[in-house]
């Protein structure tokens, strides 16, 4: 079983997601990748800092309990 992260972790909704790239830099350890299928978070190194979720324009990132 793999391990959880005991904190919220944000999830990437790829349906809304532009791809504009605001929050990448925003990520403190560089939990959010881009690849050709769009926008991933991964959630054994997200914090939960909720740095990613307000810039976002068009609300493609939320918080979710791990």
């Amino acid at each position: 079983m793999p391990p959880q992260t005991p904190h919220p972790v944000a999830v990437v909704d790829n349906d809304l997601c532009d791809v504009c790239g605001l929050c990448l830099p925003l990520c403190p350890p560089e939990a959010i990748h881009l690849s050709r299928r769009g926008l991933t978070v991964d959630a054994l190194r997200c914090t939960g800092c909720l740095k990613c979720i307000a810039p976002c324009p068009v609300g493609a990132l939320r918080m979710v309990d791990a």
